[in-house]
Parts: structure tokens; sequence; C-alpha cells
């Protein structure tokens, strides 16, 4: 039998909070602190690694994985446009700063269906770039 569904009207903040915690810095990695964020992200990763509740777990290891590998695709495919086409080609920064944002905005849905599954005490997968669920 399935858990009951919480009660968002009544509930402050009904999921797991380390779970909570790791979506908003993946989001505030993306958007506000880029960096110090991760920074902070990996450091909750590395104390709970072993200890967090199994949904809290899964959201702490796929936030950290995403932010590497979304970091990794989001920099390095910029870097090879411009490599590629030069700097001095208007066509490198058409589609280096559009390859940037739509991948960067896309980043952030993830992000976002992330922190509501966080919320709904749920596990999440991070399309392409997460590792696999437990079973």
């Amino acid at each position: 039998m399935p858990a009951p569904e919480p009660d968002l009207l009544k509930e402050n903040i009904p999921g797991p909070p380390l779970a909570i915690a790791a979506e908003a810095l993946f989001l505030a990695n993306l958007m506000v602190a880029p960096g110090l964020a991760f920074l902070v992200l990996v450091a909750l990763w590395w104390r709970h690694r072993r200890d967090a509740p199994s949904v809290a777990k899964n959201h702490l290891t796929q936030t950290v994985v995403a932010s590497l590998w979304g970091g990794g695709a989001l920099f390095g495919m910029s870097a090879a446009v411009f490599l590629l086409g030069g700097l001095d080609n208007p066509w490198s920064w058409v589609l280096g700063v559009l390859y940037f944002v739509c991948f960067h905005a896309l980043l952030i849905v993830f992000g976002v269906i992330g922190l509501n599954h966080a919320i709904l005490a749920k596990p999440w997968r991070y399309p392409v770039f997460g590792p696999p669920l437990d079973s």
C-alpha cells in the first residue's frame, strides 16, 4: 500500500529537510551562488553520504552527480563551440550563447522537478546525467 500523500496546506515542509536542502543547493548553484552553493552541496553530501535516509541520500547523490556532469557539459560544449568556430566568428557566439542559455534553463527545470520530488519525499533521477536509482 503506497504511503499517503502529504497535505501541503497543513505541513510546512513535508519532505526530508536534507533532500530539500540538496535540491535547493542544486538550484542555488545554477542561479544565485555558482560554485559556493556547489561546495556546500558537496560538503553536505560528504557528511551524510552514508547515514542519510534513502530519499535524502538519493537527492544528495543525484544533485552532486548532475552538477558535475551538467557543469562539464555546459562549459565543455560551450568551450568546444568557441574553439571550433573561433571567438571572432559571430555564428560561434550565436550557437554558444544559445546552447548555454537553453541547456542552463533545462538544468533549472530539472532542478525544480527534483525539488518538487524532494518536498513530496519521492526519489528522483536526473535524466541523462543522474545515476540509476537504487532498487
